[in-house]
């Protein structure tokens, strides 16, 4: 995805390497990095985002009582949003490839997402 302007600041690393994911969505970066921040102030939470293979991803880092405010939050303000969402992920789904945080099987040389059942599926390059 593009960017819209100046390149927005970098995930917060303890939210990259800790948080979960809660949705992907189609944004152009600035418009991705404005309505994430709406989401966080609304719903009192920490949330952040960063782009995993094109796609954004949004992730979580707090208990369950913050996820639902963030779940809230997302309802009420996706109409805002200047791109679209195209999977919502539930309490402990593994979302999309975060590099040095999500566990590849060795000789992984590509990965990609089924969108029906959100699995992750990997192509191994075997000798």
């Amino acid at each position: 995805m593009a960017t819209d302007g100046p390149t927005p600041p970098p995930c917060d690393q303890e939210i990259f390497e800790n948080g979960e994911p809660v949705l992907v969505f189609h944004a152009p970066s600035n418009a991705a990095e404005n309505w994430v921040k709406s989401v966080a102030e609304k719903a009192q939470a920490r949330v952040d985002w960063h782009y995993s293979g094109g796609d954004a991803q949004m992730l979580h880092l707090g208990d369950d009582e913050s996820r639902a405010r963030v779940e809230a939050a997302i309802d009420e303000l996706e109409p805002t949003l200047q791109g679209n969402i195209t999977r919502r992920y539930t309490p402990n789904e593994q979302g999309l490839y975060r590099q040095e945080v999500t566990h590849a099987p060795d000789g992984a040389v590509a990965g990609f997402m089924d969108s029906d059942s959100g699995k992750t599926f990997y192509v191994v390059e075997t000798k």
